[in-house]
């Protein structure tokens, strides 16, 4: 999902019988780069039961998930059913079109330790889409102690494989993804070929043993479907928790347009 308008309407629960928690701007120090990075929360009404993580995609920031009435009201509808839930919702900023480098990977393992302080003994979840949905999967893959469940709309399930994609491309979108992917997984002196290697959750899918929701659609041009059909069948090989969705005549945004959020946060919480 590629977000190149900023909106900035945050005026929750117009769609919504109920308004729902109006968020709150926090910051928190990212430990790779000594800088803070940005994050909105939408607290839970009542006690919190968890917390659900957003990713945002390429060109986005924290205010993409927050948004309400975008893509069918997509992330409306997501703050409503984590707000009925009692879960709190919260969109970082993670440094940009990162496709979680390794710098961003440490950023939202920081924010993830300020979460778990703040919110002791409650499940943390991973959700994102496109380049947020990717960086699910990488994020999970590199990091699966620190996270209890992850739902990945429209993501690339072999980043490596997704790199050579966008790279042979004429398209200026993709060759700006594979600009991006290049530059952030090379950063502090990272061999680019060893950091696709082991951020691809379909090469290293015997670490990802928490739930995982998938959804994807298999008329996509932006990310293709084959990464992460492939990524889905190697997992139920493995025999873990994953349930995947392919919509067949889905374009890249139809996930996003489509997902039951009950039905995923349900799964990623019950794994079953």
């Amino acid at each position: 999902m590629l977000e190149t308008t900023l909106i900035l309407s945050l005026c929750a629960g117009v769609l919504a019988d109920e308004p729902l928690p109006e968020p709150e701007r926090h910051t928190f120090n990212c430990t790779a780069d000594g800088s803070l990075w940005p994050y909105l929360e939408q607290a839970a009404p009542g006690d919190a039961a968890a917390v659900l993580v957003y990713l945002h995609g390429h060109y986005g920031d924290e205010y993409q998930g927050m948004t309400v009435g975008t893509y069918d009201d997509a992330f409306g509808r997501l703050r409503d059913e984590c707000a009925r839930r009692n879960w709190v919702y919260v969109c970082p900023w993670y440094g940009g079109n990162t496709w979680m480098g390794p710098i961003a990977e440490q950023g939202v393992a920081d924010l993830i330790g300020v979460l778990r302080e703040r919110y002791p003994g409650r499940p943390v979840y991973l959700c994102g889409g496109s380049m947020g949905g990717s960086s699910t999967l990488v994020f999970a893959t590199r990091r699966p102690d620190l996270i209890d469940g992850a739902i990945a709309v429209c993501p690339a399930g072999d980043v490596e494989a997704y790199y050579r994609y966008v790279s042979e491309s004429q398209d200026p979108t993709l060759q700006n993804i594979a600009a991006a992917i290049r530059i952030h997984y090379t950063a502090d002196g990272h061999i680019l070929a060893d950091e696709l290697a082991a951020r691809s959750a379909l090469r290293n899918a015997e670490r990802l043993t928490m739930p995982l929701y998938l959804i994807h659609g298999a008329q996509d041009t932006v990310i293709p479907v084959d990464g992460v059909r492939g990524l889905a069948a190697r997992l139920k090989d493995l025999g873990r928790p994953v349930l995947y969705h392919e919509l067949p005549d889905g374009a890249h945004d139809t996930p996003v347009l489509r997902i039951n959020w009950a039905e995923a946060l349900d799964f990623i919480a019950e794994g079953q």
